[in-house]
C-alpha cells in the first residue's frame, strides 16, 4: 500500500499535473461547445514525454464555461484520470490591460490495480489579451494535494503550481494552441536514471499543443 501511495503521489505530481496546457483561457459563447486534444511534451533527459488528452468545454453563460477531460497516457501507466471544472470572467479586457479570469476543478485519479483512488482540487487564474482570431495568455495554476502526508520519504507537498504562456489561434469553428509550461517550481523533480531538465534547479519545463473544434 506504501508503493501504491508514493507511486500515485509521483504519478500525480510530476505526470499528471503536467498532462496538458491550460484548456480555457476566455470563456466560450453562452451555448458553444469545444471539442479538443491534448499533447503535452514535458522534457526527459534529451527527449520528452508525450502525455495525450481529450476534453469537452460548454459555455453555460456568456461568462462562464465548463468542462470535463480524460487523459489517455495515464491509463497506459496504470491509473484511470478524469478532470472538470469551471472557467469565469473576472474582469473584461481594456486596452493594453488583460483579462482575467479564473478556474476552480479537480482531477481525479484511481489505480487501475487495486483501486487507490487521489482527489486533487486545483484553483488558477489567467491573463489574456484577445484581438481578432489571436489570444495571448499567462497562466498561474495549482493543485492542492489532502493527502500530502502519507506520501514515504517527506516527498509530499501541499501544493503543485504551473506557469505557462501561450498563443492559441481561434477562428470561426477551429482553434489551435501552444503554450509553454513551468512545472512544480517550487522544488526539486528527480525521476530515477533520468534527467529532467529544469529552471534555476526547481521544477521542470515542457511545450504543450492543443487542438479543439467550437460550434
Amino acid at each position: 500500500m506504501k508503493t501504491v501511495r508514493l507511486s500515485l503521489a509521483c504519478l500525480a505530481l510530476i505526470l499528471a499535473s503536467s498532462c496538458a496546457p491550460t484548456k480555457i483561457v476566455k470563456p466560450l459563447d453562452k451555448g458553444q461547445w469545444q471539442i479538443g486534444g491534448t499533447l503535452g511534451r514535458p522534457q526527459i533527459n534529451d527527449g520528452s514525454l508525450p502525455i495525450l488528452g481529450a476534453y469537452a468545454a460548454k459555455g453555460v453563460s456568456e461568462n462562464r464555461t465548463v468542462y470535463g477531460g480524460v487523459q489517455i497516457s495515464s491509463a497506459l501507466l496504470g491509473s484511470a484520470h478524469v478532470e472538470g471544472g469551471q472557467v469565469k470572467l473576472w474582469r473584461e479586457q481594456n486596452g493594453l490591460q488583460p483579462a482575467l479570469s479564473w478556474s476552480t476543478g479537480a482531477q481525479a485519479l484511481m489505480s487501475t490495480r487495486d483501486y487507490a483512488f487521489r482527489l486533487y482540487p486545483e484553483t488558477g487564474v489567467n491573463a489574456y489579451w484577445h484581438r481578432g482570431p489571436h489570444i495571448l495568455n499567462a497562466s498561474a495554476n495549482t493543485w492542492i494535494d489532502p493527502t500530502w502526508f502519507l506520501t514515504e520519504y517527506g516527498r509530499g507537498q501541499i501544493l503543485a503550481p504551473s506557469f505557462s504562456a501561450g498563443y492559441r489561434f481561434r477562428y470561426r469553428w477551429i482553434e489551435a494552441q501552444v503554450e509553454y509550461k513551468i512545472l512544480n517550481p517550487t522544488r526539486e523533480i528527480l525521476v530515477p536514471q533520468a534527467d529532467v531538465p529544469n529552471t534555476l534547479g526547481l521544477g521542470a519545463r515542457g511545450i504543450y499543443w492543443g487542438v479543439a473544434l467550437n460550434f
